[in-house]
């Protein structure tokens, strides 16, 4: 009778290194110039949505370690010329998904539209 005992034990532990080994298969794929090209087409789309003055291009951004537990990367996009004051910002998971946003039009996520 105490192997019934166990058997809960022995499938949560089964259960964490399932989790464990899946969230290492999606994160083995993902590299920090993956996550700056993705956030950098999005700074692309975001300023021409905006109306602002200013050539965007991918050049613009540049990245740094993010601060925190879940933050992974910060990535800073800033056009060259023509739009003084003009500054996005994506901070990025390490899964690739976006936790934070500020740019010109506001801060906090991109409302969905309907």
């Amino acid at each position: 009778m105490r192997v019934a005992y166990w058997i809960p034990v022995i499938l949560l532990t089964l259960l964490l290194a399932v989790i464990g080994l899946r969230y290492g298969i999606l994160r083995q794929g993902i590299t920090e110039t993956d996550v700056i090209t993705l956030y950098a087409q999005r700074y692309l789309a975001d300023h021409a949505r905006s109306g602002r003055p200013g050539t965007p291009q991918v050049t613009d951004c540049s990245a740094r370690p993010g601060r925190g537990g879940w933050s992974w990367l910060v990535v800073t996009c800033r056009p060259k010329r023509g739009a003084e004051g003009a500054i996005y910002r994506y901070e990025v998971n390490a899964l690739g998904g976006l936790i934070r946003f500020s740019g010109p039009g506001g801060s906090g996520l991109p409302q969905p539209e309907a």
